[in-house]
């Protein structure tokens, strides 16, 4: 599925492909939650990096990227960046290193200390945003959207919907939304990791979400793609009609 003819959500996943620059997009990693929840008490088997690398490697074979774009928050830890999170961080780059030619990471609010477990990689790059061909990807803390590009990628909010179905069982879903905002055309891409924990944006009132500029409006008008890996994309209208 494309949104605004420009952009290919890769089924099943929280990516994006952009066939004209052969750009793979993904955003908020946190490598490291589970050590950081370990650390509180709260244990289970250490997973996420080794599915993120699976998912990864099939993205990849079936489409021929030239750049992968993280869209911040590559890692997870605020204060600090502990071994255990240096390392996966580096097990990571040095699996894509492999897989593109460039890698683009946006500096998140979460990226604190990031680039001394980026720096060696010649290949990878920190950045305050990435813009070209009228597309501008920001990680989404920001407080206004003040670029002059028509197109912004957006990560941070981790959206995702709650769906209820006809028992009264619930199952959150991750979704892009998308639509017009202000005089942007905006996406607000899924968190790639299935451990961080996503906005409920049909949901929240608009004071409770994450980007500030997102508060400002809110998301009543943005319509939603959720993604499943058992049910694929799934299309819904304005998150208000919900």
């Amino acid at each position: 599925m494309k949104i605004f003819d420009k952009f290919k959500i890769i089924e099943p996943y929280p990516a994006l492909w952009l066939e004209e620059t052969k750009t793979v997009v993904i955003a908020d990693l946190h490598l490291g939650l589970e050590t950081l929840l370990a650390s509180k008490g709260v244990y289970f088997p250490k997973f996420q990096l080794e599915e993120m690398k699976d998912d990864l490697k099939e993205i990849f074979d079936k489409y021929p990227a030239k750049q992968l774009i993280i869209n911040g928050d590559t890692k997870h830890d605020f204060a600090k960046s502990s071994y255990k999170e240096k390392k996966e961080v580096k097990k990571l780059l040095n699996f894509l290193s492999l897989q593109v030619d460039k890698i683009k990471l946006i500096k998140g609010n979460h990226d604190n200390y990031l680039i001394y477990s980026s720096e060696e990689f010649k290949n990878a790059s920190l950045e305050e945003k990435v813009c070209f061909n009228d597309v501008c990807f920001i990680h989404g803390d920001e407080e206004e959207l003040d670029m002059k590009e028509k197109y912004v990628i957006a990560g941070h909010e981790h959206p995702a919907l709650v769906l209820t179905d006809e028992l009264g069982v619930e199952e959150k879903v991750r979704c892009f939304l998308y639509g017009i905002y202000q005089d942007k055309k905006i996406i607000v891409m899924p968190a790639f990791s299935k451990l961080a924990e996503g906005s409920q944006v049909n949901e929240i009132p608009k004071h409770e979400l994450l980007s500030p500029w997102l508060q400002k409006e809110g998301v009543d008008n943005l319509k939603a793609v959720g993604v499943s890996e058992e049910a694929g994309l799934l299309e819904f209208p304005k998150i208000k009609k919900l």
